[in-house]
């Protein structure tokens, strides 16, 4: 193993461990250290040094390592839960509380992890393409959305409108949940402005859930009740949105 090969192993495992800011100073300081072998020596740099990985393993301070995978781990549950329940055969005509207690949850652990604590660098602009493609899936579900409180979807063939919308919500929920952890890693391991991935994607998942279980419960003839549901998928949206900027700034 060359000794870029192995610095570019060691830092992928270090920032994942220790974080952006930390890593970088340990990342230095082992390319520092690789200068001055000889490069006849790359033979032997797994020998001497040990894996990148288990490198990397013997700096991490393991609390705090926990913590973050804990974080990790319920931040990704908190965005598979609304997908499992929409594509999946527990959907129903009434929305749950547990619902909201993802949604705040799952922004909740991002703030706290990204904003306060989290590294900027060079604006990545991979991260404007992503969002912008995201910003697509956002029309998609305001123009079901927007069937709902017009009635449109009134003149169309019940089985039509169903299946549109079920495949619209379908896609833009996976597509925000596939982007909210592909930004997860990225704001861990890279610039913490990624985590607006995680919190835009958890809102598409969750208001696409509710919408979709507007639909199931057929209760948009009520206008009041399309009304009350509409003010919280509203200020669901305005709080993400909120998140996503704060990420951002």
């Amino acid at each position: 193993m060359d000794k870029q090969t192995y610095l570019k192993r060691f830092s992928r495992a270090a920032r994942w461990r220790l974080g952006h800011g930390e890593a970088a100073e340990v990342v230095a300081d082992y390319a520092e250290l690789l200068e001055q072998r000889p490069p006849e020596q790359d033979d032997t740099l797994i020998q001497d040094l040990g894996k990148p990985e288990a490198a990397a393993r013997l700096l991490t301070e393991e609390k705090a390592y926990r913590r973050w995978l804990w974080s990790f781990w319920v931040m990704t549950a908190c965005l598979l839960l609304p997908e499992l329940i929409l594509t999946g055969p527990y959907l129903s005509g009434q929305p749950r509380p547990i619902e909201y207690g993802v949604f705040f949850l799952g922004v909740t652990l991002a703030l706290v992890w990204f904003h306060s604590g989290g590294e900027k660098t060079k604006r990545p602009r991979a991260l404007l393409w992503i969002l912008a493609a995201m910003t697509v899936m956002l029309v998609a579900v305001a123009a079901v959305l927007a069937c709902l409180f017009t009635g449109a979807w009134e003149t169309w063939p019940p089985e039509w409108y169903g299946l549109t919308a079920f495949f619209v919500l379908s896609l833009a929920s996976t597509v925000a949940v596939a982007a909210g952890i592909f930004g997860t890693i990225r704001a861990r391991t890279d610039d913490r402005r990624w985590a607006a991935l995680y919190i835009l994607g958890l809102t598409t998942a969750v208001i696409s859930l509710q919408i979709m279980t507007a639909l199931v419960g057929l209760c948009t003839t009520d206008t009041h009740w399309l009304q009350r549901e509409g003010i919280r998928w509203a200020v669901l949206g305005g709080i993400g949105l909120v998140g996503t900027g704060v990420v951002l700034c």
